[in-house]
């Protein structure tokens, strides 16, 4: 009897460690990296002025940001609201560099110093329940044009991040969570790698 309990138990145990199976269901992943940390691209009287061009998908995978697969079978599925990362990103970046002391304006004549493009090459992050635990994943990869709206100068950057967290307790708080930390720290690379000359945005390292 005793035997027989102690098996139950592990039993209901391992099921409420691996969760019911995945139905198919979409998790929506609201995108907004903090900016941590200090420093700006550089110190001015006035902040530079930055306009947000279109951002486009570039993705091979258009559908969704990733999967998380249940130990017990199925799947369930990450996205956006809205489903479109492109928008989402680009409000991210706008968002994370007025932060960082960046003035975010429109696109009107005269409004802004410098015009920011992009192409998302990927934005995934998978989570793969196993027993005992649910492994996470992401990884970015945006390319950024920043174009010197003065003088039609332009800079590209490329810009990487990839992260990973293991978690007892599945939420999908964890999986947002993790997805916005490495995101502020691809982000973060835009201010590292570049400096502002009057009113122009220029790399550091050329």
């Amino acid at each position: 009897m005793k035997k027989r309990r102690t098996l139950l138990m592990c039993w209901i145990s391992l099921m409420t460690l691996a969760g019911c199976a995945g139905t198919g269901e979409i998790v929506p992943l609201q995108i907004h990296p903090l900016a941590t940390g200090a420093g700006v691209g550089a110190t001015q009287n006035a902040p530079l002025r930055v306009a947000m061009g279109p951002f486009e998908d570039s993705r091979s995978h258009h559908t969704n940001l990733g999967v998380r697969t249940h130990l017990w079978g199925g799947v369930s599925y990450f996205d956006v609201p809205g489903g479109k990362p492109a928008d989402a990103v680009a409000l991210a970046l706008a968002d994370y560099l007025t932060a960082k002391g960046w003035q975010v304006v429109t696109q009107e004549a005269g409004a802004a110093d410098v015009l920011i493009t992009g192409r998302i090459l990927d934005l995934s992050v998978h989570a793969k329940s196993r027993v005992g635990f649910t492994e996470i994943t992401t990884n970015t990869k945006l390319s950024l044009q920043a174009e010197n709206l003065a003088d039609g100068s332009t800079i590209r950057l490329t810009l990487h991040g990839k992260g990973r967290n293991d978690v007892f307790w599945f939420e999908p708080e964890d999986v947002q969570s993790l997805l916005n930390d490495v995101l502020g720290d691809t982000f973060r690379k835009v201010i590292q790698d570049t400096i502002v000359e009057n009113k122009r945005l220029r790399l550091k390292y050329p």
